[in-house]
């Protein structure tokens, strides 16, 4: 009897498996090079998030289409293609196609009538139509208006996300604010953009992820992300698809994380401190820290080499914080933010030290 019951199971499984399909999930890639990512001769010498992104994916049992307008890597032949990697779990081949574009603006991403690789670009919102619409679109783009103007590169960002919510309104769509810091106008913007597309579209499923955070552009510092500030190495390729992967995962996450942070002040000095904190833990993921000085934001980015300028305020991975420029005398309320990857934050109380 036993035996007859495995066997009436073992088929009722092959039957099951026979007919079972993965859930399809249609992905869109929007950046510049740090999407796109490059090709020497007929090797990739910068891989980019896409294909780690897409392995998380593809090993969490989704089925995966990549789409775009655009399927190579930066200087890649159309001719004599380099060998798609696979998948070190699945074994499945990686689906190239993405919407990056090695150098290019946010506004000549949207506006289209570039030329790339030889081949002449329609705007956005031509080139979405021209493949399926996607299920989810992750967004990092700016890191080449640097030197443009700022509100027009915000108004540009803002109809990118308005053309893919006017594709398909159940999109799912995460946004970077940028591992490239000091573009600080495009990260400082982010949350702004959020807000005012989210009032003015109350179906949109919108948020973003902080690449800023934790990320080492010097290539000469300890836990370098990039091969030459910029450019993700595959230390940063890696952080960045698990944080895309993430946010992915938290989108529909609503419960706050549990923060009982226990903060210390030590270190005093004339101008200075250090504040630590327990960590908080989260029912998805912990993304980070806000600290608040006084009620303002302080949790400032700083290069990692050379002048150590201020760049963007940026999550704290860390369970700790320098504060800085403080002054002799003056007594200071310190507070501490945890935010997870649905940036659900949950704040800690007041903490006041003085500065003898």
């Amino acid at each position: 009897m036993q035996t007859i019951k495995k066997l009436v199971l073992l088929i009722s499984l092959a039957i099951f498996f026979s007919f079972y399909q993965p859930p399809t999930l249609k992905v869109l890639c929007i950046g510049d090079s740090i999407t796109q990512g490059k090709v020497i001769g007929d090797s990739i010498s910068e891989l980019s998030y896409r294909f780690w992104l897409w392995e998380k994916l593809d090993s969490a049992g989704y089925q995966i289409d990549m789409l775009g307008s655009n399927s190579i890597w930066f200087k890649e032949s159309r001719t004599q293609r380099v060998t798609l990697p696979v998948s070190h779990y699945t074994g499945h081949v990686f689906d190239p196609d993405h919407e990056g574009f090695y150098g290019i603006k946010t506004g000549e991403s949207l506006l289209g009538g570039f030329t790339h690789d030889s081949v002449k670009y329609e705007s956005f919102q031509n080139r979405l139509l021209s493949f399926d619409a996607p299920d989810v679109t992750f967004i990092h783009i700016g890191s080449n208006d640097v030197k443009g103007d700022s509100l027009q590169t915000i108004n540009y960002l803002k109809h990118i996300i308005e053309e893919l919510h006017a594709r398909n309104a159940a999109m799912k769509i995460i946004v970077a604010k940028l591992n490239t810091p000091w573009v600080s106008f495009v990260n400082h913007a982010i949350e702004p953009i959020i807000a005012e597309l989210k009032l003015k579209y109350p179906a949109l499923q919108l948020t973003y992820v902080d690449m800023a955070s934790g990320w080492v552009n010097c290539p000469e510092a300890p836990g370098a992300c990039t091969f030459d500030w910029a450019h993700p190495n595959t230390r940063g390729q890696k952080m960045m698809a698990d944080k895309w992967f993430k946010a992915f995962n938290s989108t529909n996450d609503k419960e706050k994380p549990r923060f009982n942070p226990n903060i210390k002040v030590s270190a005093i000095t004339d101008n200075t401190t250090t504040i630590s904190w327990t960590a908080a833990t989260d029912n998805k993921y912990v993304q980070g820290y806000n600290i608040f000085l006084n009620g303002m934001p302080v949790n400032w980015r700083y290069s990692e080499c050379g002048n150590h300028d201020r760049q963007c305020i940026s999550l704290v991975s860390d369970k700790s914080y320098t504060l800085t420029r403080l002054q002799k005398g003056k007594e200071y309320t310190v507070s501490v933010d945890a935010v997870d990857y649905a940036n659900n934050s949950t704040a800690s109380t007041d903490i006041k030290f003085f500065i003898p």
